[in-house]
């Protein structure tokens, strides 16, 4: 289980910008729960990637916060990407480079493979290993770090999808 001991940077007042521009279910399948379990997966995957954990915290809560659909979307990380820009200063306050990894790593999770950065595919590996939610057993060779590609780790992260949550932000 990943130390998450450290003070989070998920703020009621984060949440509250997030839910009041998010259109789908908030308990659907790229709602709040699969947000928590992004978090916990890409947090126990930078325990051993070495991944910034507070961008790979924040992209767990905003890289689908932009969704239209629940179907295909594909320009929702774009959308995310101006979300979370729009909310640095404010609710987001990172350094130059991490917001611009942030911004990286929520406008292509969709759409691109794999990407230079270690941080970048955490974020990616997080929400790939969530897969489970919606039937489908993360592809290692979909996946970008070793971490991720670990067979112990794709079965533990798609047990815990498979179990559905509510949370009650």
């Amino acid at each position: 289980m990943p130390n998450t001991s450290h003070p989070t940077l998920i703020t009621p007042a984060l949440i509250g910008a997030i839910r009041s521009r998010y259109a789908l279910d908030w308990h659907g399948i790229h709602g709040v729960s699969h947000w928590a379990r992004v978090r916990v997966n890409g947090l126990k995957l930078a325990s051993r990637t070495g991944a910034n954990r507070r961008v790979v915290e924040l992209f767990a809560f905003l890289h689908d916060s932009c969704r239209l659909d629940d179907g295909f979307d594909r320009e929702h990380g774009m959308r995310a990407a101006s979300f979370a820009e729009s909310l640095f200063g404010t609710h987001i306050f990172l350094s130059d480079q991490d917001s611009e990894l942030l911004l990286h790593a929520c406008s292509g999770h969709t759409t691109a493979h794999s990407h230079h950065n270690v941080t970048v595919q955490t974020c990616w590996d997080a929400d790939r290993l969530d897969l489970g939610r919606v039937g489908i057993i993360p592809d290692p060779l979909r996946l970008c770090t070793e971490a991720a590609r670990d067979a112990a780790m794709i079965e533990w992260a798609y047990h815990r999808s498979v179990r559905q949550h509510n949370w009650s932000w």
